[in-house]
């Protein structure tokens, strides 16, 4: 995770924030897996952070395999290191061979399914649950940006953690020299049930515009803020405000910590899935 407190971080220059120490990126001789290479490429040229690429293997015999092809991998890619790792589990040393490098960045494929359980496939969902720093999911429609002047949008939903979030992608904005622009998905307010009741909103925050211009507050210069109306669901206003439109797309991800996840689903794991954009997750229930 980008180094510094919130408040000093949030109104850095470039040369304050501290970029990641390398991106790593888990393969495994598929086309699927390597569908996240052009995204990390991408993260690796405008952080200067080098590509390292990491192979899990079940045991010994698929070593020899995997040596020859990460070797000529990254003599492709232009990736100065990589390791073959032996673990039954590969969410493990995936998160493993980021933490070695004290600021190493994940950035992988992931897996459509119909379920939103499952929406972005096993290993990557146990990788975001393992981790405590940010990480790139990358969908199967995701690209790297085309405009070099594409903002970093981030997207938050009226919660108490907003605020760490919006940190996270200020330093990411200042990081890619980029501006920042702060969004949520507000739904149709509704009438209280019951007399007296107040109304609410289907989702988002109950007055969207005060709650964004609370959080543009926290950061230093020109913030944009913008609501999206959506009447059915917050991936679909999501997904059409930013779509090749936006540079970085940075969402929050609640881990396995919050019980209710795998009940209610992922707003943020159909949007990865779906999305055109790099994506960068946050763990909310991790310190920002």
């Amino acid at each position: 995770m980008l180094a510094g407190t919130a408040s000093a971080s949030a109104g850095a220059t470039r040369a304050e924030v501290a970029a990641p120490a390398r991106i790593v990126v888990p393969v495994d001789g598929s086309p699927f897996a390597e569908r996240a290479l052009p995204v990390a490429a991408w993260v690796a040229r405008a952080t200067g952070a080098p590509l390292h690429l990491i192979e899990v293997v079940a045991g010994a015999d698929g070593s020899a395999t995997a040596i020859t092809y990460l070797h000529d991998l990254a003599r492709r890619h232009g990736a100065p290191t990589w390791e073959v790792a032996t673990d039954d589990d590969p969410a493990a040393a995936i998160a493993a061979a980021a933490c070695a490098a004290g600021r190493g960045l994940v950035c992988l494929s992931t897996r459509g399914r119909d379920r939103s359980a499952a929406v972005l496939g096993s290993v990557a969902a146990a990788v975001l649950d393992s981790t405590t720093a940010p990480a790139f999911p990358v969908g199967p429609e995701a690209r790297p940006p085309c405009a070099d002047d594409a903002p970093v949008v981030v997207a938050v939903e009226g919660a108490a953690d907003d605020g760490g979030l919006v940190d996270v992608a200020a330093r990411w904005a200042t990081l890619l020299d980029r501006r920042l622009v702060i969004a949520t998905v507000a739904g149709p307010v509704s009438s209280g049930l019951r007399e007296g009741r107040s109304p609410r909103r289907a989702r988002g925050p109950a007055d969207a515009e005060t709650h964004l211009a609370g959080l543009a507050a926290r950061v230093a210069g020109a913030v944009e803020t913008h609501v999206v109306h959506d009447p059915i669901s917050v991936r679909g206003g999501l997904i059409r405000f930013v779509d090749r439109t936006a540079g970085l797309l940075v969402m929050g991800w609640h881990r396995r910590s919050r019980p209710l996840r795998a009940l209610l689903g992922s707003h943020t794991a159909r949007v990865v899935h779906d999305v055109e954009v790099p994506t960068l997750v946050v763990p909310l229930d991790a310190p920002l």
